[in-house]
């Protein structure tokens, strides 16, 4: 593959996933008055049932042929993304859009971070003043709590998922070349839509679901399919090939198109705060992901070639 047909290809598959993970804070505003918690098991569950449906004999095969420390690790990881997806809808519904969004780029980040803490892969120079550059945005994000519907208990149950999803793409490194990734997706998102459903009950989240108007459905459908199947599937697929620098760029740019759909067809304008930490926090992202420098701890880095990989919401 030449050059400019590999970056072209590089581009496309970044965009593709920008756009699709885009979709999905915008889409579960229009889903409301669903309950953010219904939503997180709603996508998580559709995408199983239909990741399965593709291919049950594969998925049956692979779920029975993988040995028991991969099955522990599946669940680890359904567990992890379940409570991500959870926290970070309850978090949308209770800060603005903009705020929420501008967050999820801290996602790359905390990628490195987990990487470090739970593999010992060292964060490099650039990554390390990209970590405090973004940290400072999250700082001036913050600080636009109380203004429309912005408030400070959203922004941290969004800093809990960013967080959660560090951890969980820790997890996921030990399976990525155990069975393919739609086949460890459909178990994964199952395991998700068990730990969630667990929580529904007691916390009401299933009141009135009956009496939703038809547009919640059709927004958690497509919340499913877009963002949760065609999103994660191209970041795994490019994840394979691709440099992690370059598939990093997934989370600014959701960032980036979830803020403009929300502008453009809900509205929801950023205030002048949300835009300077949202630049800031992107700023910060771009710095660590962006021509990164060579580790001195080169031959753990040869073992972890994806530790900063980062997929999106």
């Amino acid at each position: 593959m030449s050059g400019a047909s590999g970056r072209a290809r590089a581009a496309f598959i970044v965009a593709l996933a920008s756009l699709s993970f885009a979709v999905s804070s915008p889409m579960a505003m229009v889903a409301r008055p669903a309950h953010p918690l219904f939503l997180a098991f709603g996508r998580v569950l559709l995408a199983s049932i239909l990741l399965f449906a593709f291919d049950p004999a594969g998925v049956v095969r692979h779920a029975r042929a993988v040995t028991p420390a991969v099955r522990l690790r599946i669940v680890a990881c359904g567990v992890l993304l379940g409570a991500h997806f959870a926290l970070f809808q309850v978090g949308l519904f209770q800060t603005s859009l903009p705020a929420a969004v501008s967050l999820v780029s801290l996602e790359p980040l905390s990628v490195v971070v987990c990487a470090f803490l739970v593999h010992g892969v060292r964060p490099t120079r650039r990554e390390q003043i990209g970590v405090l550059l973004a940290t400072a945005g999250a700082v001036v994000i913050g600080q636009a709590a109380g203004a429309g519907d912005h408030r400070l208990s959203g922004d941290l149950f969004v800093l809990g998922a960013v967080s959660l999803y560090g951890l969980y793409v820790a997890a996921a490194r030990a399976i990525k070349d155990a069975l393919p990734a739609r086949h460890a997706g459909s178990l994964i998102y199952g395991v998700a839509a068990i730990t969630i459903f667990v929580v529904l009950p007691p916390l009401g989240a299933l009141d009135g679901v009956t009496q939703l108007p038809a547009r919640s459905f059709v927004a958690l459908v497509v919340i499913a399919v877009v963002p949760t199947i065609i999103g994660h599937t191209s970041v795994q697929a490019a994840a394979r090939t691709l440099p992690p620098a370059i598939v990093a760029l997934v989370s600014p740019g959701e960032t980036l198109g979830s803020i403009v759909i929300g502008a453009l067809f809900l509205g929801l304008l950023p205030t002048g705060l949300e835009l300077v930490g949202g630049a800031v926090i992107l700023a910060g992202v771009l710095v660590a992901i962006l021509g990164p420098e060579g580790r001195t701890d080169a031959p753990r880095a040869a073992e972890d070639p994806d530790a900063r990989r980062a997929t999106g919401t």
